[in-house]
């Protein structure tokens, strides 16, 4: 195996991964195959078209795509055109590299069994769910437990890639067969384990399995205490990375050997808390809290266990509630919830009592909520959600101060019902659009758009410009760019006519009160909104010269602006063609990001590279692609975010579906369905259903084919989703001639057709 070495880079040959100093440089497989040749000729000029010829032998490309790849390289070398130390451009004709090579021979294989050149590859690893063969159905919330906080620890390694628990969970019964496994799900290691318990303790069986081959990489026999459970993980993990010779970085080993608490009793809560919590149902997340309190009551200083309450409650109201609801008490919760029935002066509220540590009250319980949180903060300052939960609730108190005296109150302040009673003159009109421009953001962001509509509904007019009197600017400013933002997403349904125009009508409007007033962050992000929607119009230069300006206008802190920026910018450069550049976009945007723009940024990337793997006709784009939706995942379970979560299973259904792994896309698909039904999504349980239509029909299963397209029109025929629902009326169409059914398919054609047109330039 021959391997390039020049300065400080080596080329493997082979494989076409380039290192610097022995640390992997990203490199797309193009600019590899160029980079090759011109080691191969160094110190000679190379024509272009000869280069051409060599990289892309069957196929006509522009000397554009060439262009690219030189300028990539360029950037990956830290290379100067002006001033080349190894790629020199010799005008009109061609390239040399100029650098001394040295050409070396590679070992064959490594310790390990694998070749030299695979270890440079970012290794794929799938934890499956830790068998229970205890016959202790209490010691369930442990196998699980163990195998997820696994998930999330190793998923803190850049060097590797973990795939996602929702996507191992079929898995847990234990009885198939691991290199069958490891074929369909693509990955080069398998973890396996299995619980069982002795008289004195636990006894646990870990195996690190080679997917290639069925070879054991590495096992152990744990005996040991339920205290000891955080350290053997910890051991775990470390036998993990050893044997499949990653390198940490000092911040990663820092990250998954990480202990939040000491106190074994607090920790096992911990867990029965999450094992409910991955439920995703409403009777899951209320059990989940009395076991999060619990493990706050046994622990005080137990961050994740705070940050895991606050987490579990507020998504309950946020997701699960209707007006009026209340939480009710479960047996083994008695010390989270309280027995007494709601006060009639609000809803059920967390707070941390001084006496007993921690209270779930059924009273508005200002000081200990605002306790609650800043405790929150203090523990765990790295997580966004306990800071953004924070300040929502500095909103909601401000309204409650002052509606109250009007005796306006509403029992579930959450709901969508509780803003909506707000008559104009109970609050300021700033202070109540400051409001309600906050909780319908953080329903924009958990893909509640309809919840947000509901919100600013009387703030939206049906047509022109929404009423600004009496706002103060900045409040203004908000208003404008919350609508816009809101209408924006509900365009792509086509819910709103000429959504897209109005939605940069308002960000535009709100620039420009911000750049009045100075306000540089939120102008550029207002900027980086109305690119978006150019993105969506397909208006690609003035997204770009958008994204530009904005992100120039950034300041150097606001890492998580910039990451989604980049992330849209990325976007835009794919839907161009420009597939490189896009990929360069998302590589610059991994800096910074927050698991959720960082899920968003992995989904985007993994699109990227479905349209690459299919303009190049390269599988190990394909890979790559499902790695990035494997990710994604990982990073929307690690945060809770199960609207997010559906959403990804449904692009990743969708992605296998197209690469024709049928079964692995029911699984995601079916799992996707279940989440957006919980959520009462009727559109995304529609898209979905349209989505296993044309899964049924690749199959040639017309009878399930037909049953998941009418329940699909159904539910949007019900809903406002017109641009959806147009394209079920064609796949029902297509399902209906499939059958024979001519007359009746013909009728879905024309009404798919009405129906497109009807959305107009929305659709």
């Amino acid at each position: 195996m021959l391997c390039y070495e020049f300065g400080p880079f080596k080329l493997n040959a082979d494989h076409r991964t380039l290192t610097r100093d022995g640390s992997p440089v990203s490199l797309r497989a193009k600019a590899a195959d160029v980079l090759l040749v011109l080691l191969k000729n160094a110190g000679e000029l190379v024509d272009k078209d000869a280069l051409m010829a060599e990289v892309w032998p069957e196929a006509f490309v522009e000397e554009s795509n060439l262009s690219q790849c030189i300028f990539i390289l360029r950037r990956a070398l830290g290379d100067q055109r002006s001033d080349a130390q190894y790629i020199e451009t010799v005008a009109k004709r061609g390239y040399r590299f100029t650098a001394p090579v040295k050409v070396a021979q590679l070992a064959t294989a490594s310790a390990n069994g694998k070749k030299t050149g695979e270890a440079e590859r970012s290794p794929r690893l799938a934890v499956l769910p830790f068998i229970n063969s205890s016959g202790d159905s209490n010691l369930e919330y442990l196998a699980d437990g163990i195998g997820d906080n696994l998930i999330n620890s190793l998923s803190q390694i850049s060097k590797l890639r973990v795939m996602s628990r929702s996507s191992v969970y079929r898995y847990r019964a234990g009885n198939s067969d691991p290199k069958l496994i490891a074929k369909e799900l693509g990955v080069d290691a398998i973890l396996l384990g299995k619980i069982s318990s002795l008289p004195t303790g636990l006894v646990i069986n870990v195996e690190l399995v080679d997917a290639q081959n069925g070879w054991q990489l590495w096992g152990h026999t744990f005996e040991c205490e339920l205290s000891d459970i955080v350290e053997i993980q910890h051991e775990i993990v470390r036998q993990i990375t050893a044997s499949l010779k990653l390198t940490l970085t000092g911040d990663e080993e820092k990250r998954i050997t990480a202990r939040y608490t000491d106190n074994s009793d607090a920790y096992q809560a911990y867990l029965e808390g999450r094992f409910h919590w991955s439920r995703y149902t409403r009777e899951g997340i209320e059990r989940a809290i009395g076991y999060f309190c619990r493990a706050i009551e046994l622990d005080p200083n137990y961050a994740l266990a705070y940050s895991a309450v606050i987490d579990c409650y507020l998504r309950l109201i946020t997701n699960y509630l209707p007006p009026e609801t209340k939480v009710a008490s479960t047996p083994k919760s008695e010390r989270a919830y309280s027995k007494q029935k709601a006060h009639a002066d609000g809803p059920p509220h967390l707070s941390i009592d001084s006496e007993s540590r921690v209270k779930l009250r059924h009273e508005w319980d200002w000081k200990g909520a605002e306790r609650e949180l800043r405790r929150a903060n203090e523990l765990r300052a790295y997580y966004p959600a306990a800071h953004q939960w924070y300040a929502a609730f500095l909103f909601v108190r401000q309204m409650y101060q002052v509606s109250s005296k009007h005796d306006l109150w509403d029992p579930a302040p959450t709901s969508v019902v509780f803003p909506s009673k707000i008559q104009s003159g109970t609050l300021t009109p700033s202070e109540e659009v400051q409001v309600l421009c906050t909780i319908a953001r953080e329903q924009i962001g958990v893909g509640s758009f309809e919840a947000a509509r509901l919100l600013l509904e009387r703030w939206l007019p049906k047509v022109g410009w929404p009423k600004l009197t009496n706002l103060d600017s900045n409040t203004a400013a908000d208003l404008l760019f919350t609508l816009g933002q809101l209408i924006g997403f509900l365009s792509i349904t086509g819910q709103i006519a000429k959504g897209h125009k109005r939605a940069e009508s308002y960000l535009s409007g709100s620039i420009a009160i911000l750049e009045q007033s100075g306000s540089k962050v939120p102008a550029a992000e207002a900027r980086i909104e109305l690119a978006r929607c150019y993105f969506r119009e397909g208006l690609f230069d003035e997204a770009r010269e958008m994204l530009t300006f904005a992100l120039a206008e950034l300041p150097d802190e606001e890492t998580e602006l910039r990451s989604l920026g980049l992330s849209i910018f990325g976007c835009v450069e794919r839907e161009a063609g420009r597939f490189y550049e896009s990929l360069m976009k998302f590589e610059d945007a991994a800096a910074g990001a927050g698991h959720l723009v960082a899920g968003h940024r992995h989904l985007q990337m993994a699109t990227t590279l479905k349209e690459l793997a299919n303009f190049e006709s390269k599988e190990t784009y394909f890979l790559e692609a499902e790695a990035h939706f494997q990710q994604a995942l990982c990073e929307f379970e690690a945060i809770g975010n199960h609207r997010n979560v559906a959403a990804a299973e449904n692009n990743l259904g969708y992605f296998l579906l197209c690469g024709g792994l049928y079964k692995e896309s029911e699984f995601h698909l079916l799992h996707a369905l279940k989440l957006f039904q919980t959520f009462s999504d009727e559109v995304r349980v529609a898209q979905v259903n349209e989505t296993l239509t044309q899964l049924y029909i690749a199959q040639n299963h017309l009878p399930r084919a037909k049953k998941a397209i009418d329940k699909a029109v159904r539910s949007l025929e019900r809903s406002d989703g017109a641009g959806p629902l147009a394209e079920a009326l064609i796949t029902k169409g297509m399902v209906e001639s499939r059958q024979g059914n001519y007359a009746e398919a013909r009728k879905s054609f024309e009404s798919g057709h009405t129906v497109a047109e009807r959305c107009g330039d929305s659709y």
